[in-house]
């Protein structure tokens, strides 16, 4: 019969500081606008995490310009859990590397060829490349790879999630 009293404390107690953790872990969230957010996640070549990229509206942009046409192309995503899902392609030139099938649509915006397109992906294998300018748009700002990585490096993009605090400012290394 005394044990089981102890147990019961025990657990009671327990419960008492689990519950008072998670208020705590509340309140902080509150006072210091935490939130959980998709992530842009860049790996190196061994696979270790070069860098966390928030992403406010779950959205980025694969930004290049093409080797052979010399003219920007952008490739919209959206991540959904674990997926990077490509949206639509934006290209200025079209030709060889470019896509030749419609997609779910073909049209032409600012005079700029658009496919839509709906292609899911787990990750991204790319080679950085040695034309200016190869990064990732997010939020209507430019982060070039070289910023983390040296040009003609092997990285994967991927999809994941993060706390951010604040407004969430992307600060990367």
């Amino acid at each position: 019969m005394e044990r089981t009293r102890k147990r019961s404390r025990w657990f009671i107690l327990a419960a008492v500081i689990l519950g008072t953790a998670i208020a705590g872990a509340a309140l902080l969230a509150f006072l210091f606008n935490v939130r959980l957010v998709s992530a842009l996640i860049i790996k190196d070549s061994t696979g270790a995490i070069i860098v966390r990229l928030p992403l406010q509206d779950g959205q980025f942009v694969h930004h290049y310009i093409h080797s052979i046409h010399k003219t920007p192309v952008d490739e919209y995503f959206e991540v959904h859990g674990s997926s990077l899902d490509l949206t639509k392609v934006k290209y200025d030139t079209y030709g060889v590397g470019m896509p030749s099938d419609a997609g779910e649509g073909f049209s032409i915006e600012n005079g700029r060829f658009v496919v839509v397109l709906h292609r899911s992906f787990s990750s991204i294998p790319i080679r950085v490349s040695i034309v200016p300018d190869h990064g990732v748009i997010i939020g209507g700002t430019l982060f070039p790879f070289t910023r983390w990585v040296p040009q003609e490096s092997a990285i994967t993009l991927s999809a994941g999630r993060m706390l951010i605090f604040r407004n969430g400012r992307i600060s990367p290394k």
